[in-house]
């Protein structure tokens, strides 16, 4: 079916945004931003993934685009890589194809996650139901998993971490968001502003990668200028323009989360803000991350954040638990000639890593179970986990933060929609 674009994009060159995605709509087409069949603008804090047809996470489906941007690069450092964000030339990369899954004492579909590598189970600890452990004061260093976290995220496909954002930085990240929706409504320096209606002759749609776009919800009828509309969300370079969400990428404490989960040299594949809003924040069907963060063997995880409370209400994330053992990836999204997205079915399906081959087989309906839960809190998954979000219909808005890495032992196609244009994919340091 061919995908027509329509609705309107915003590159920020600074900051704003919110936590929607058109993903959530009927007809969306999981993990890309804006591709729709047929799109319309945007809101404040709604996606345009949200909407019929859309293709979630992919940026591509709005006729104006405002693009933030920030100047702060890591370029001038000694043994820097010039024109990339972070990339040093005493970096090496490890075989693409070594996989660590299969050695003794490796924790199934994990990559090189070994039982010896963190402290085992304590008896101190706080286990509640779905996945999320309450660790006490003295367990593990902050960000090392404990043996039992690490097993329920190869068990069920995700896990969740209260408490992984401070109330102070929370508030600051929050307040970095506010600040770049504005100057996106308001326009000035550092502000770009791409009209894609074809009015213009613009004939290639800006690259989302390495950037921050931002969409605008397609039912705000609020203004007659499209740019003037809410912000649905900003991706896929957040974490690249907007110096607090930088800093939350690249801690300590993510790192420490995917050196537990075997990650030895993990890479950013995109980042992006949610502006799910309230009343108008559209639902996100069922989808697998993987196939837009695509890699051979599947090896993305993604890092969802929680802004704001996450209730039912508001249209908190839903799981559907253990399926990444039970669904293999089967597309990839990949970057045209003229900028748009488009999925390509895989010669094969991809199942996630240790699956034997007995266990492979059609998956039945799919059971989700709600995730609510609290402002800085962090959620975990699988990119082969198969999650879905609702409509927003409260009168709270549930916005949120996510980034998406996959092991750079795998290998990730050249034509890859999250693969920069110059350089490789940038390294969690």
């Amino acid at each position: 079916m061919a995908t027509t674009f329509t609705g309107h994009e915003a590159a920020v060159q600074g900051q704003d945004s919110r936590e929607t995605r058109d993903e959530e709509s009927n007809g969306a087409v999981p993990h890309t931003f804006g591709a729709y069949d047929h799109v319309t603008e945007v809101d404040h804090y709604n996606r345009d993934e949200e909407k019929n047809g859309a293709i979630p996470h992919t940026f591509g489906a709005y006729t104006h685009l405002t693009e933030v941007d920030y100047d702060t690069r890591d370029e001038d450092k000694n043994g820097a890589i010039p024109h990339t964000f972070g990339a040093y030339t005493h970096l090496t990369e490890v075989d693409h194809k070594t996989l660590d899954a299969e050695k003794d004492g490796a924790i199934p579909h994990t990559f090189g996650a070994y039982t010896h590598l963190t402290e085992v189970d304590r008896q101190d600890r706080n286990v509640t139901d779905g996945g999320t452990l309450h660790l006490r004061g003295d367990d593990l260093p902050r960000g090392v998993l404990t043996q039992a976290q690490r097993e329920s995220y190869s068990k069920d496909g995700y896990v969740v971490l209260p408490d992984a954002v401070d109330d102070s930085q929370g508030t600051d990240l929050l307040e970095e968001v506010h600040n770049v929706i504005k100057r996106i409504s308001t326009g000035g320096a550092g502000i770009t502003r791409h009209d894609m209606s074809g009015n213009t002759g613009a004939k290639k749609r800006p690259s989302p990668v390495g950037h921050v776009l931002a969409t605008f919800e397609p039912e705000d009828k609020s203004s007659s200028n499209p740019f003037e509309r809410r912000v649905a969300r900003l991706g896929l370079g957040v974490h690249q323009k907007l110096p607090s969400f930088r800093d939350l990428t690249h801690s300590a404490f993510n790192r420490a989360v995917a050196e537990s989960l075997g990650y030895n040299d993990p890479r950013i594949t995109q980042s992006q803000i949610i502006a799910k809003l309230a009343g108008i924040g559209g639902s996100l069907v069922p989808h697998q991350d993987g196939a837009v963060s695509f890699s051979d063997p599947p090896s993305a995880m993604t890092f969802w954040y929680a802004l704001e409370d996450s209730t039912l209400e508001n249209g908190c994330l839903c799981v559907a638990k253990g399926s990444h053992l039970t669904t293999p990836l089967t597309q990839r999204l990949t970057k045209l000639d003229d900028g748009f997205p488009k999925f390509v079915g895989l010669e094969k399906p991809l199942w996630a890593q240790g699956v034997a081959d007995k266990d492979k087989i059609a998956p039945g309906e799919y059971e989700f179970e709600a995730l609510e839960v609290k402002k800085g809190t962090l959620v975990l998954f699988h990119g082969n986990l198969m999650h879905k979000s609702e409509a927003n219909m409260s009168d709270k808005n549930r916005m949120a933060y996510t980034f998406s890495i996959i092991d750079g032992r795998a290998e990730c196609p050249t034509d890859s929609y999250v693969m920069p244009e110059v350089g490789g994919l940038e390294r969690l340091a």
